[in-house]
């Protein structure tokens, strides 16, 4: 098993924010809680599986801040990776608007254009050579993610994966 491989690689464009309303209100008049609505992050991510057996994860977990403050949490699915494949995951979090709209510099920061969020997802999950050695590997992935407000995609994302867990 290679254990410097990157194991989980985010793609690019493919994180989505989607509002339940038809338009927010414009990101130059005050911001507060009538204006609040219901706000989705979809993360799209692949787990790359470069070993030469399956990898089988549960309890993925994808949590969303804002300043680091926890503004939405996730858990994703039970699946598999097989050997030297590719698994596309969606990870659908909800974000809590009251958190965000507690932030005192929401304003400031909307008014800016750029609406800053991180993340942080874990894949804990195993390995297993001829179902007699098995290895718990925990996949960590951290992002920043600046979303262009004017044009509502994505501006910059940066992901860094720290040492994975063996």
């Amino acid at each position: 098993m290679e254990e410097e491989e990157e194991h989980i690689k985010p793609l690019a464009p493919a994180t989505q924010l989607w509002s339940d309303e038809n338009e927010a209100a414009s990101h130059k008049e005050k911001i507060s809680p009538k204006h609040a609505t219901n706000v989705m992050v979809i993360a799209d991510v692949s787990i790359k599986n470069p070993n030469i057996v399956s990898f089988k994860y549960s309890n993925t977990s994808t949590t969303l801040y804002y300043h680091a403050m926890v503004v939405g949490e996730a858990q994703g699915p039970l699946d598999e990776a097989e050997a030297r494949r590719m698994v596309r995951v969606n990870i659908t979090v909800d974000i809590i608007t009251d958190r965000l709209m507690s932030y005192p510099n929401l304003q400031a920061d909307v008014c800016s254009g750029l609406f800053n969020l991180s993340s942080y997802s874990r894949i804990p999950g195993q390995v297993q050579v001829m179902k007699i050695i098995k290895k718990h590997i925990v996949v960590k992935l951290k992002c920043n993610v600046s979303f262009n407000i004017s044009s509502q995609a994505i501006q910059e994302q940066k992901c860094k994966r720290p040492k994975v867990d063996l």
